[in-house]
């Protein structure tokens, strides 16, 4: 009897001809062997199982074709009926996974996502104050009045334990609520007043002297207060490495009051961009991050979900290092889905970066009643082969392709460079955009994608933008302080935000900024409770107050390039080629660009104006 090769063998269990004509085409088992897992397509290497029944049911058949005996099949079927379940199973999972997942193509029909019902939950501001209620009630509902007093029975708890271990402190006294509103008072000032060196506020000197921090509190009283100031009682805290280990603990009821206060008085409307923001530190920590690119690239990384409308921090979590526990979806997804967690079903469309994208997470929003839009890079999985890398790098300017699969739509677009972009709440259409030009403003087509991600992906930028403008406190070898002072820092813009949202259709209080707000809220805060005896009367009526005398205010020229006029935005004077005015000067003391003479002056008396 004349053996078959086993490439002769399988060529017939298979049904290919010499001439490749009528038969079914597949792979001999040397081919098979030569190739790596990563190149067979097991979708033509059908079943084993199913193979050798078929063979079985036609072994005499066989055998008198090929004048062998079955004793020749029993020696070769052994061979044939060795299938791998573990790697047929793995390049199943491997290969089709896009097959499995997603049905892309070029074929486009109009996205409807889940309509955002505002009759379910009602949007903007949610509180019971009255019209008339100050700006400082506001900020109340952030910080209420208990934590003062909470924070005072901390930092008399910390001063007495170190004293326990170090020594009786004869400067320190006990304090109390009322001082602590003192001592956050001036940690809120400081970014107002602006000096290198913490000791200038009080200095001797009028022209660095700050009448509105030293004459409330004296220095070593400022020190001593900064020296014990502590949230929490240290002793309960749970030792690194043991069953609930906290790595926020010195923070955590600052961090838990703020979380809860800031989502039961503000709900947001349609739109919410998820992004991380740095709180700023280059100390040592263990959980430091590195971000290329951003204002502050060395510090503390947080996860954000805000308003796109206002800026308002609706959830926002501290990354605190590698996760302890199994995150299958990855890091971004995780982040996105925990931060979205109470806005599910119920129509909201959520915004975040390429960081955080996938196709699976996509498809997860959905299901979940929520729709989304991303960047996304072009490697991740289930995005479209035919919108891949290679693609973009052969595209030229103003080259789109959309690909769709539902409501999901994947949009490759060249500008300047490739931006990809996935969403399940945009059609994939041209829309148009004007652009700034030489010689002008020029109107060009950018996908629809594109322009709704644009429009609603700034709110947790937004956010770092308020935070930028009036730093809480002062650099100090404590981390946990520098998350203190972002929580404080957010829990006033915050209540601007619900104060802006609450007034937006009263025109009498239209124009109050940002600043004006704050200031308001510092009067409360130093209003009564001055510690400091000598020029009690005037540091109240001064508190908070930019003092518009020439001891204090001068025009210099500003280091750095020059700016536009803070004067001349506010009168919306242009050049004659409708760009700002701008100028290297502006006043020392509120780092402000202004033009010399008339805006300086007119900045200073519209200011006094406003205080008095």
């Amino acid at each position: 009897m004349e053996n078959l090769s086993n490439g002769d063998f399988w060529r017939a269990i298979m049904g290919e001809s010499d001439s490749d004509e009528g038969g079914f085409e597949g792979f001999s088992l040397d081919e098979i062997n030569k190739k790596d897992e990563s190149d067979i397509d097991l979708d033509v290497v059908v079943n084993d199982e199913q193979l050798l029944r078929e063979f079985e049911s036609s072994d005499s058949d066989r055998d008198s074709d090929n004048h062998g005996d079955s004793g020749d099949s029993d020696m070769i079927l052994p061979v044939l009926a060795a299938p791998n379940p573990r790697r047929k199973k793995k390049r199943l999972s491997k290969q089709n996974r896009n097959e499995l997942t997603t049905r892309w193509s070029d074929r486009t029909t109009p996205v409807q996502p889940k309509k955002f019902d505002v009759g379910v939950t009602p949007v903007g501001p949610q509180h019971d104050l009255p019209p008339d209620a100050a700006e400082y009630d506001y900020f109340s509902l952030l910080i209420p009045e208990p934590f003062w007093e909470d924070i005072a029975t901390q930092t008399n708890l910390y001063a007495a334990q170190k004293q326990a271990q170090k020594g009786a402190d004869k400067n320190w006294t006990p304090t109390t609520g009322s001082e602590m509103k003192l001592f956050i008072f001036i940690q809120y000032m400081f970014g107002i007043h602006r000096m290198p060196d913490t000791a200038m506020y009080w200095s001797s000197d009028p022209l660095l002297r700050v009448p509105a921090i030293a004459d409330v509190m004296s220095r070593n009283r400022f020190q001593k207060l900064s020296q014990y100031f502590h949230l929490n009682d240290n002793s309960k805290a749970v030792p690194k490495g043991q069953p609930g280990h906290d790595a926020l603990f010195k923070v955590r009821p600052l961090l838990d009051m703020v979380t809860n206060n800031s989502r039961a008085h503000y709900n947001p409307g349609r739109d919410i961009s998820i992004d991380e923001a740095m709180i700023k530190f280059n100390g040592r920590l263990t959980f430091k991050q590195y971000i290329k690119g951003k204002p502050n690239p060395w510090g503390i990384k947080v996860w954000c979900a805000a308003d796109p409308r206002n800026g308002y921090m609706l959830e926002f979590d501290i990354y605190q290092g590698r996760a302890t526990v199994p995150i299958p979806n990855g890091l971004g997804h995780h982040v996105v889905m925990t931060l979205a967690s109470r806005f599910l079903n119920a129509g909201h469309h959520i915004f975040f970066d390429n960081y955080f994208s996938s196709v699976r997470l996509g498809q997860d929003l959905e299901k979940a009643g929520t729709s989304m839009c991303s960047t996304i890079r072009l490697n991740r999985q289930g995005w479209p082969k035919e919108l891949s890398s290679a693609v973009a790098k052969k595209m030229k300017p103003g080259d789109i392709h959309f690909r769709q699969d539902g409501n999901m739509v994947a949009t490759l677009w060249k500008d300047k460079r490739p931006v990809a972009v996935l969403s399940t709440n945009a059609q994939s259409a041209m829309g148009k955009h004007e652009r700034r030009a030489p010689g002008g403003r020029k109107e060009v087509s950018v996908p629809e994608p594109v322009l709704v991600y644009n429009g609603s992906m700034g709110g947790v930028d937004l956010a770092d933008q308020y935070h930028s403008y009036y730093p809480v406190g002062r650099p100090s070898v404590r981390w946990w302080r520098y998350i203190c002072w972002w929580l404080m820092q957010t829990a006033m813009v915050n209540a601007f935000v619900i104060w802006k949202e609450t007034h937006r259709p009263a025109q009498s209080k239209k124009g109050l900024r940002h600043l004006d707000f704050r200031l308001q809220v510092l009067r409360a805060l130093c209003k009564g409770n001055v510690s400091r005896k000598r020029a009690a009367a005037q540091a109240i009526a001064q508190a908070g107050v930019i003092d518009s005398s020439p001891l204090t205010h001068k025009i210099v020229r500003l280091p750095g390039r020059k700016k536009n006029c803070k004067m001349c935005e506010k009168k919306k004077v242009r050049t004659p080629r409708g760009h700002g005015v701008e100028t290297v000067f502006g006043c020392v003391i509120c780092d402000l660009h202004l033009c010399k003479g008339e805006c300086f002056a007119e900045f200073h008396q519209h200011l006094a104006q406003s205080i008095h």
